[in-house]
């Protein structure tokens, strides 16, 4: 049976080594943002408040490094039970090679399942607030509010957008941009409405404007489009705007909806969507096109090479599919289609060379 003694065995190797490669290189990506944000301690922004930050990332950080760790964790696991000829004892007991894989399957099945369910209802909110939270200390001109609407002063201008996305040319879109200009007593003198807007760098460039005084209640024609001068930094906005491939799918749908309704591009969040959906397949093809490997790491001076070849063949899978996703915009057919072909192939692949074994 897959889960029976055997199988709980095979699990429980694979599991072990894959939490110690994921906290290895955690720990190694997490030293690596420690060097960089150390270059930017300012303000409020100081060491004990960089570590919070860093701490509140670090489920972002698991998420992008878990297909190498699930598949080095995969490989260091079954290979040193073919070092110490176990798998050899556990197949001459009719433990064949497909209740192996189906145990080392479920193993990184349960680390998926929980990473998704955390990639759903954790990480994004994290992100966004620790993001936030930096640049607020940093620079005292953002705050995330309370349902998720980014606030923004700037200069005479108080900001409130309603909800920001990337465009196809990776740069920030805004709409339902609320802005309030404030006097000399920092009173709100003038509310503008603007549906959507972009930075330019140096200046705000608002569509379909709508303005009104606030102590005259007589509203103005609206303005097809409106320039701003602005004092804000565009670095500000490439940390505080949330990133397609971080939200949750709920989010995702949501905002390509949005942005349909807009007339705006989607191509972005309908990739990142893809991902998001196909990322356990992803995982499971680059583990399934290395276990061939494992299975002859056993043999006599072979088990470092074989080893070495099935890590090589699960970061090619994944090269690969990274070049995939980088010209994405250009396939013709549909999208869903092309993200999955990757998975698709290397995953036929392995179930060959388990076969040819």
């Amino acid at each position: 049976m897959i889960f029976g003694i055997l199988g709980r065995y095979v699990s429980r190797s694979v599991l072990v080594w894959m939490l110690i490669v994921s906290l290895l290189l955690v720990g190694l990506y997490t030293l690596i943002e420690l060097l960089r944000e150390a270059r930017d301690l300012t303000g409020g922004y100081g060491p004990v408040q960089m570590l919070f930050y860093l701490v509140q990332t670090s489920p972002s950080r698991l998420y992008d490094i878990f297909p190498f760790a699930a598949l080095i964790g995969t490989m260091l696991g079954l290979g040193g039970l073919a070092a110490t000829n176990e798998l050899v004892a556990m197949r001459a007991s009719g433990y064949d090679r497909l209740q192996i894989l189906a145990s080392v399957t479920a193993a990184v099945s349960i680390c998926l399942l929980v990473l998704f369910l955390a990639a759903e209802f954790l990480i994004p909110g994290l992100e966004s607030r620790a993001n936030a939270q930096r640049d607020q200390l940093r620079s005292g001109q953002v705050h995330l509010g309370k349902f998720g609407a980014l606030w923004l002063r700037d200069g005479r201008w108080m900001i409130r957008i309603g909800y920001s996305a990337w465009s196809a040319e990776d740069r920030p879109e805004f709409g339902d941009v609320l802005i309030y200009r404030l006097d000399r007593g920092m009173r709100p003198a003038e509310v503008l409405h603007a549906a959507s807007a972009t930075h330019t760098g140096d200046s705000w460039r608002l569509r379909d404007v709508s303005r009104r005084a606030v102590f005259d209640q007589s509203d103005t024609p609206h303005e097809p489009s409106l320039e701003l001068d602005s004092s804000l930094s565009y670095d500000l906005f490439a940390s505080a705007v949330s990133k397609p491939r971080m939200l949750a799918v709920i989010d995702l749908l949501g905002m390509i909806r949005l942005l349909d309704a807009n007339g705006l591009d989607t191509g972005r969040y309908r990739q990142a969507l893809w991902n998001r959906l196909f990322f356990p397949l992803n995982v499971l093809a680059m583990i399934l096109v290395s276990l061939p490997f494992a299975f002859r790491g056993g043999r006599q001076g072979g088990r470092g090479l074989s080893i070495f070849a099935g890590l090589s063949l699960g970061l090619m899978f994944f090269v690969i599919s990274r070049l995939i996703r980088g010209t994405a915009m250009l396939w013709p057919g549909p999208l869903w289609l092309l993200m999955i072909l990757p998975a698709l192939f290397f995953g036929t692949l392995g179930l060959w060379l388990l076969r040819r074994l």
